[in-house]
């Protein structure tokens, strides 16, 4: 799927819309306004939707999600932190916009703190069951798993929960052969849930690594089992990920004008 709208320059996050099938929303990496880009799957921008009472200073993933009513909820995640430096980083939950709406308004700003330190995180999921958010560091030896509640008191900081490291993707400890220069390709830059909640993705520049998961597990559990291992072919720099509506197909999305993705069927 190729999206040749110009403004689509930069794709860093791709969720699936819960209110109409084949849809999905995309938005800019740093250097864009707060907005949002409604797409099909057959290559096409539908629209755009600002999101007011939000800031957009390095927007790095977006997540959907239902919650017990059946109502349909995104979180974008503000995360980006090339230089380790941003004392704290926010994500916004706004109700999904309808077909038609050009503008949005965030229900909540949530301000975290990570509890060792700033951060460089791109990759963000919702456990909708659990309620809980899930950020996965990227500049790391090996990716720093963290969480918070949805429903976390209304207070100036949100402190995370460190769960631990996952210790499944190539790293210098695992793969010597992967050169400093290299290991850009192999870092975190999205993460999803499957909608049933049994599988995970960590999409990484040059490989997307899928995650069966029991129904025990906990979410740290599952991503330190060995992936599968799929390999979506060379694009510029493949920053956005998701699972469809259904669960069954996984969409991926790469950095670079035209804006690209692809589509792959999800492992079994």
């Amino acid at each position: 799927m190729t999206y040749t709208a110009p403004e689509l320059n930069e794709m860093s996050g791709l969720a699936s819309s819960f209110v109409s099938d084949h849809l999905l929303w995309a938005h800019n990496d740093s250097g864009d306004s707060a907005r949002l880009f409604r797409l099909n799957t057959n290559g096409e921008v539908l629209g755009q939707v600002n999101i007011r009472g939000a800031s957009a200073f390095d927007w790095e993933d977006i997540a959907s999600f239902k919650d017990a009513n059946g109502n349909a909820f995104l979180l974008i995640a503000d995360t980006g932190d090339n230089t380790g430096l941003r004392p704290f980083v926010d994500l916004y939950l706004l109700a999904e916009p309808g077909l038609d709406a050009a503008e949005a308004k965030t229900l909540r700003r949530y301000t975290v703190v990570y509890p060792d330190g700033p951060r460089d995180t791109e990759a963000v999921a919702i456990d909708a069951v659990e309620r809980s958010v899930y950020l996965l560091s990227k500049r790391d030896d090996n990716p720093r798993l963290y969480r918070f509640s949805l429903d976390a008191l209304k207070q100036l900081f949100v402190p995370l929960q460190y769960l631990g490291e996952v210790t499944s993707l190539p790293s210098k400890a695992k793969h010597a052969d992967i050169k400093a220069k290299q290991r850009w390709q192999f870092q975190p830059t999205a993460m999803a849930f499957s909608p049933e909640h049994d599988a995970a993705i960590v999409v990484t520049p040059r490989h997307t690594y899928y995650f069966p998961r029991d129904g025990e597990d906990s979410w740290l559990t599952a991503l330190n089992r060995d992936p599968v291992i799929l390999n979506p072919g060379r694009f510029p720099q493949i920053e956005a990920g998701t699972f469809s509506r259904d669960g069954n197909t996984l969409y991926l999305g790469s950095e670079g004008s035209p804006a690209r993705a692809v589509a792959l069927p999800r492992p079994h």
